[in-house]
Formats: structure tokens, C-alpha cells, sequence
């Protein structure tokens, strides 16, 4: 099916015209708004030149004066090579924010310039097309790698298990089995020498309980029954590790929090305390969330000898991977403030569903 226009593009000289008015708003309503598009990005370029792209099409369309819908059969190529991979959520709004421009423009246009209305109805229709394909395409793309990474995270997961019941737990009862061993030996012409084996078998039997005991642990909910706070505080008091003073502080109506949310919000603050204390070599860590009704913002900041973000995950910090997946999921972000010895800030953001009234979700 298809519509000619049967004259020059008006709509498309517009376009042409006004591009980078157009290309300057969208880039601007993606700072004003503070997308996570360029927390890792550090600038819109990227998704400029994307959005460029889809005019670009636009234009040729109205151009050739013939409306012919393409189904999805571009869908494939609507990232063009090395495009961006971006949440939906944002990706949907850098899609609004993109028409809007647009919009935005054409209204602004002088009655003598302006298209006619069949003609912007043309142009709308096209434009939806394109930046419906692009954000299809994308969040495509962004399931598709999370569902990658949290394959390889299970896989992961199973073999830190695997290691530590084996280096742990396994190594300990093997230990404690030659003590036993060693008491039948000695038990008939050398007592003494005998309990003192028999009490050390004990011994390490207690120790690899208790090393099977942190490992459950691990695989426990801790956020169901417990509050926030209780939850971070007792993990800590698990970890038996001593050096660093922590400060955690949970402000804010928990009840604002989905029984997803909190779970995820746990792990994520969890992975990121456990780091600055068992790695930091810091004198002081503070750990604070903000639960809010639209939102949860948190941070972990140590004083201690800090890294460079940007290069390849320090012995220690391989979990900030898991941390920042595990917010992308939830449509949030995490993000990381170090430099080598200056300490480090990690920050936290989950956006929280809701009318943002007051009331739990």
C-alpha cells in the first residue's frame, strides 16, 4: 500500500532546515533530564548521531513522496554497527524526547512554511515508524545481553559454590577425618596424644559448619523478614571481619519498596559494603539509602585506597559488574567515584513504580 505526496516535500525541507535545532533539543532533553544514556556514555554523541540517522530517513521518505510501510523487516539493521544498548525504559524516553523536538519544531514553523496537514500526518507516521524500530530494536538487543548475564552470572555463582565447599568445607572434614584417624592410632598407648587429636577433630568439624553455615547463608533471601538496615547489619556481623568502622543508615518508608525491588536493593548495597570492607583498607565506610516514593538512592563510600573505575575490575571489585546489572534490571543505575588513593563512591539509583503520591506502591 502506499500514498504520494505528488509534490516537493514541505515536511522534509523542514527537516533538512532545522536539523540541528532539532538534534541540539533532543541532546538537551536527554541532559536536562539526566538519563542514564550518558552516565556510561559520558556524552550524547552516540544517540545524536542516531537520532540523525532517523531523520535522515525520514527525509529520503518524504523526498521519494511515497508512504509504504516496512513491517519489521528492517528491524535488524535499526541499530546500525556499534549502536547504542540502552534499558527500555530509557531508551523509550530518549524516544519521546526525540518526537517532541520534532514537534516542537514544526509548530514553531510560520503558516506560510508550515506543511501541510496530510503532509506532518505523513511525516508523524514515518518518524514513529523509525524511532519504534530503533527503541524495538535496542531493548531487543538489552534484554537479550541481560539474559546472557545472568546466565553466565548462575554459572558464575555455581562455581563459587562449588570452590568454596570444596576449598572450605571439603578441606576441613578431610582434616578433621585424619585427626580421627590419628586418635584410633594413638587412643591405646599414648591418651593424651589421642584427645588432643580428638579435640582438634572436633574443632575442625565446628570451623566447617560454620563455613557451611556463610555459605547458606549466602543463598538466603535476607531482605524478607528483616528490614534493610537489620538485613546490611547482620551481613556485616556474618563477615567477622574487623578494621573498618561502618556507619549504615536506612531512611525513608520501606513499604515503598516491591518484595523485587528490596531483594535486588539488598544485594546490590550488600555486594558494595562487603567490597569496601573485605578490600578498602579504609578506617571509615558509610553506608546510606534513601527510600523515597518514586525512587531509592543509595551510596557506599569508603576512605580507603580507592581504583580506577576505568580500567580493567581490581582483585576484589569483580562484582560491580553483577551490581550494575542487577540496577539495569530494575531500569536503574550504578554508579562508580574513585581514583587510587582517594577512596571510593559508589551510587545507587532504583526507580520505584507509582503516582510518587505519598502512598506505597
Amino acid at each position: 500500500m502506499e500514498a504520494r505526496l505528488g509534490m516537493r516535500s514541505t515536511a522534509a525541507a523542514v527537516l533538512e532546515r532545522r536539523m540541528d535545532e532539532i538534534l541540539a533539543a533532543y541532546e538537551a532533553a536527554l541532559h536536562s533530564t539526566d538519563s542514564s544514556l550518558l552516565r556510561e556514555e559520558r556524552n550524547a554523541e552516540p544517540y545524536v548521531a542516531e537520532a540523525r540517522r532517523v531523520l535522515a530517513h525520514v527525509i529520503s521518505e518524504l523526498h521519494r513522496g511515497t508512504y509504504l510501510p516496512h513491517g519489521t523487516d528492517y528491524l535488524g539493521d535499526a541499530l546500525g554497527p556499534g549502536g547504542p544498548r540502552t534499558h527500555p525504559v530509557e531508551s523509550g524516553r530518549a524516544a519521546t524526547a526525540l518526537f517532541d523536538a520534532v514537534v516542537v519544531v514544526l509548530t514553531d514553523e510560520s503558516e506560510t512554511s508550515r506543511p501541510a496537514a496530510a503532509e506532518t500526518a505523513v511525516l508523524f507516521s514515518l518518524l514513529h515508524r523509525q524511532i519504534v524500530a530503533r527503541h524495538t530494536a535496542r531493548s531487543v538487543a538489552h534484554i537479550g545481553y541481560l539474559l546472557e548475564r545472568i546466565r553466565s552470572a548462575h554459572n558464575d555463582e555455581r562455581r563459587r559454590i562449588a570452590r568454596e565447599l570444596h576449598d572450605e568445607v571439603a578441606g576441613q572434614l578431610g582434616t578433621a577425618l585424619n585427626w580421627f584417624e590419628l586418635h584410633e592410632v594413638y587412643e591405646s598407648d599414648q591418651p593424651e596424644l589421642a584427645r588432643q587429636k580428638l579435640d582438634a577433630a572436633r574443632a575442625t568439624v565446628r570451623d566447617s559448619l560454620g563455613s557451611l553455615r556463610e555459605v547458606m547463608t549466602g543463598l538466603r533471601h535476607r531482605i524478607d523478614t528483616a528490614s534493610l538496615h537489620t538485613a546490611l547489619t547482620q551481613d556485616l556481623d556474618g563477615m567477622g571481619e574487623e578494621g573498618a568502622e561502618v556507619r549504615v543508615s536506612v531512611t525513608g518508608d520501606e513499604s515503598w519498596l516491591p518484595p523485587g525491588a528490596a531483594e535486588e536493593l539488598f544485594l546490590i548495597v550488600r555486594e558494595a559494603q562487603r567490597n569496601a570492607v573485605r578490600h578498602a583498607r579504609a578506617t571509615l565506610i558509610t553506608v546510606e539509602v534513601h527510600v523515597a516514593p518514586g525512587e531509592v538512592r543509595g551510596a557506599v563510600e569508603d576512605d580507603g585506597i580507592g581504583f580506577d573505575p576505568v580500567a580493567t575490575a581490581p582483585r576484589g571489585h569483580s562484582g560491580m559488574l553483577s551490581m550494575r546489572e542487577r540496577a539495569e534490571l530494575l531500569g536503574g543505575s550504578v554508579t562508580v567515584e574513585s581514583q587510587p588513593g582517594c577512596g571510593a563512591r559508589i551510587l545507587i539509583f532504583l526507580p520505584l513504580e507509582g503516582d510518587n503520591s505519598g502512598e506505597p506502591a
